[in-house]
């Protein structure tokens, strides 16, 4: 007798949500899935890249595409009435328990060429997670692969997806700016910091690149650390939140601030030191993906289910995929949740009725690549 789906689906996302884990310390959350994938049958790796990552694969034993589908799992971290916990604010609890139902789904209707391969990834909001995952070596042969997340409702509403979730690249920039200390009465005698950092700000407000293309650039952070005030600072901390639809927008604002590091500093007579300049890039889809994912949308919600391609201004680790598994093809679905009062949202909640559409569409995905 084959599985009760939703029941499965509503099940297993009730044991997620009790156990919530930050990214890499997902322990409880990566042996229960794995458990569960081993349960099914698949054949299963664990501590994938070192740390928490799960990888199961079906294969048929038939030549065709390697179709990987990908989930997240960790939580976020808060501090509430003064006490540290964790809590599932961005959905990784429904996203692995749909790719979870799917892959149990697809074990006991089976499928007829390819490889099915099923990702429980580890870190996505320390936006890392993924290329453990990459660097393991083990999804070299991934040909397709698809991402699942619950969309807040002012994104869409439940009984809607998107085929495409367009993230923006994102970069944290952070850099040190040195000066030279002296006396606040002999000014003269140093290199103030806080002098670069302004005339650095200016300068990167002022950094213009493609009108056509959303994007930002921003100083989000400036701190000289201690308390004294009657000295020349000779170091201070600076950070950036730098945004783009597109790589290579993103690309050349990069390059323009370390210009302005570099030209800003030596003017001066300072210097500077990046600390980190990494983050995620933007979303790069394969058309052909993008197809298969409207289809299997219009499939399970009908001619009215799919809103279209939606832009977002946040990113996701999961565009490393793309970029650094040179084969990969992907899609990334967005699926009406009415997730209130938004995605990181301490309170943030949603309508589970979703779990099992979400299902419904990655079945459809598996079907239409792996069983036709």
């Amino acid at each position: 007798m084959k599985t009760d789906i939703k029941k499965y689906v509503l099940d297993l996302f009730g044991k997620l949500h009790l156990i919530p884990e930050k990214g890499f310390e997902e322990y409880k959350t990566s042996r229960l899935l794995a458990d569960e994938l081993k349960a099914c049958g698949y054949e299963v790796t664990e501590n994938v890249g070192g740390k928490t990552g799960i990888i199961g694969i079906l294969d048929s034993g038939v030549p065709g595409p390697t179709l990987a589908l990908r989930a997240d799992m960790d939580a976020l971290e808060y501090v509430i009435d003064g006490v540290t916990v964790n809590r599932h604010t961005c959905g990784h609890d429904a996203h692995s328990s749909m790719v979870m139902a799917t892959a149990k789904r697809a074990i006991e209707d089976g499928i007829k060429k390819g490889k099915l391969m099923i990702v429980f990834q580890p870190a996505e909001e320390k936006l890392y997670g993924a290329i453990s995952m990459i660097e393991s070596g083990l999804l070299d042969d991934v040909d397709e692969m698809f991402g699942i997340h619950i969309r807040p409702v002012d994104d869409t509403c439940l009984g809607k997806a998107t085929p495409a979730v367009w993230h923006s690249a994102s970069t944290v920039f952070t850099v040190k700016v040195k000066g030279i200390s002296a006396h606040g009465a002999r000014p003269h005698l140093g290199v103030n910091a806080v002098d670069i950092a302004v005339s650095i700000v200016n300068a990167i407000n002022a950094i213009r690149v493609k009108p056509s293309v959303p994007h930002s650039i921003k100083v989000t952070n400036v701190s000289v650390g201690g308390d004294t005030y009657n000295s020349i600072p000779d170091e201070l901390f600076m950070a950036m939140d730098i945004r783009s639809q597109d790589n290579d927008v993103m690309d050349d604002m990069k390059t323009k601030v370390e210009t302005i590091l570099k030209g800003i500093s030596s003017a001066y007579g300072g210097g500077y030191e990046i600390i980190s300049s990494g983050g995620v890039p933007a979303a790069e889809f394969d058309p052909e993906m993008i197809q298969v994912a409207e289809e299997a949308i219009l499939d399970v919600l009908g001619k009215d289910g799919s809103i279209g391609h939606l832009y977002n201004p946040g990113g996701e680790d999961y565009h490393h995929f793309t970029r650094m598994l040179k084969k990969c093809k992907s899609g990334y679905i967005g699926l009406g949740a009415d997730a209130t009062p938004g995605l990181h949202h301490k309170d943030m909640t949603f309508n589970t009725d979703c779990l099992i559409l979400g299902v419904d569409i990655l079945s459809k995905v598996v079907e239409k690549r792996l069983n036709k």
